[in-house]
């Protein structure tokens, strides 16, 4: 019994792994093209802070759930 709950944790915490390294790739892109842009408008500039925002939370609360 005890070797399956450790084996069922380790597989959570791939999974878990998988989607941190996921999103956290998908950032670093999204961070590259944002760099690729020179001169945005003040309204751009907001939508893209608070897409960062968002991103940064989620990639917050799966780190968290790795933590777990």
């Amino acid at each position: 019994m005890e070797r399956s709950t450790t084996v069922q944790q380790n597989s959570l915490h791939a999974v878990n792994a998988a989607f941190f390294d996921k999103a956290a790739a998908e950032f670093a892109k999204e961070a590259e093209e944002a760099q690729k842009v020179e001169e945005l408008s003040c309204n751009q500039l907001i939508k893209n802070l608070l897409k960062t925002n968002l991103k940064l939370l989620k990639l917050n609360e799966i780190s968290t759930v790795l933590l777990f």
